[in-house]
């Protein structure tokens, strides 16, 4: 099974958990990462809003992928703009099952995750599990029996 995790990371917390559940799943991992500097006041305004930003090239098209997973942190309740913009160039997932895990300071998962999965699912694409991390978790470790009981959803193991 070909899996992809696609990530954004701001302060390396989204990234640890993506790569620990990468090595769980054996999946490919892919950045979502802006073209250069951004200002955060403006990410969490524009996430706030649902709104996108530019993103450099990267793997967008799911042929020959299974499985999608996105991992995100949680601005202002939402997504961050480039990881809006990801979900909004994503091809090829018609009928392809998705799994959210989203990575935040204290709350906003419900609504970070409702709209990764409206944006997947105007795509055609079939919500199945979802989780959450919390930022002070990540520092700790505390965060490895989630990562390991959602992959264990997703694999079956």
């Amino acid at each position: 099974m070909a899996i992809r995790i696609a990530y954004f990371s701001w302060k390396g917390h989204t990234q640890k958990v993506a790569t620990a559940l990468a090595r769980l799943v054996n999946a490919e991992l892919v950045r979502i990462e802006p073209p250069g500097e951004f200002n955060i006041a403006v990410g969490a305004m524009k996430a706030w809003l649902a709104m996108k930003s530019q993103i450099r090239p990267t793997k967008t098209d799911l042929a020959g992928i299974d499985v999608l997973i996105i991992v995100t942190p949680v601005w202002s309740g939402k997504v961050p703009p480039f990881v809006n913009e990801y979900l909004s160039a994503v091809t090829g997932g018609a009928g392809k099952p998705f799994h959210v895990i989203v990575e935040m300071g204290a709350r906003g998962s419900e609504s970070a995750i409702a709209a990764v999965k409206n944006q997947l699912e105007k795509k055609g694409m079939r919500f199945v599990s979802s989780a959450a991390t919390v930022e002070r978790d990540v520092d700790s470790g505390g965060y490895t029996a989630t990562v390991e009981k959602f992959a264990a959803g997703i694999t079956g193991k």
